[in-house]
């Protein structure tokens, strides 16, 4: 049920719908990634620590006042993951390759999060999406 759910909030998200119910136009393909359920949080790094908990403490600022499900763009996730790697005065920068590695750790650790990604009109998009309330 939460993958329904998952591509109904994206499809919302990004507009291609303008109701909950409702279906995406034709040609518009949203993939739902949903994790594994293996998470092995002693291998993860600090870094990967200390993303997962800022992303669990940012979801009340990404929440959508429909339904009340949480979305978080990559491009957003870039800025948490760079907020991650920096200590006191020292900024380091993160990348979509990253990212992408550390989502899928968060994913496969939590049963409510998904990732979503689909193209629109050549250019890629992709949000994080948690369908606890």
């Amino acid at each position: 049920m939460s993958v329904q759910t998952a591509r109904k909030v994206a499809l919302a998200y990004w507009g291609f719908s303008s109701k909950a119910s409702a279906r995406a136009k034709s040609g518009i393909d949203i993939d739902i990634i949903k994790g594994n359920g293996e998470s092995d949080v002693e291998s993860s790094t600090g870094p990967e620590q200390r993303f997962a908990a800022i992303v669990e403490k940012s979801w009340e600022d990404y929440t959508g006042q429909i339904g009340g499900y949480g979305r978080i763009p990559f491009e957003t996730l870039i800025d948490l993951a760079t907020k991650a790697k920096s200590n006191n005065d020292v900024v380091s920068k993160s990348n979509m390759d990253e990212v992408e590695k550390w989502v899928k750790f968060l994913i496969n650790s939590n049963s409510n999060y998904f990732i979503a990604k689909t193209s629109y009109k050549n250019h890629d998009m992709k949000i994080l999406i948690n369908t606890k309330r």
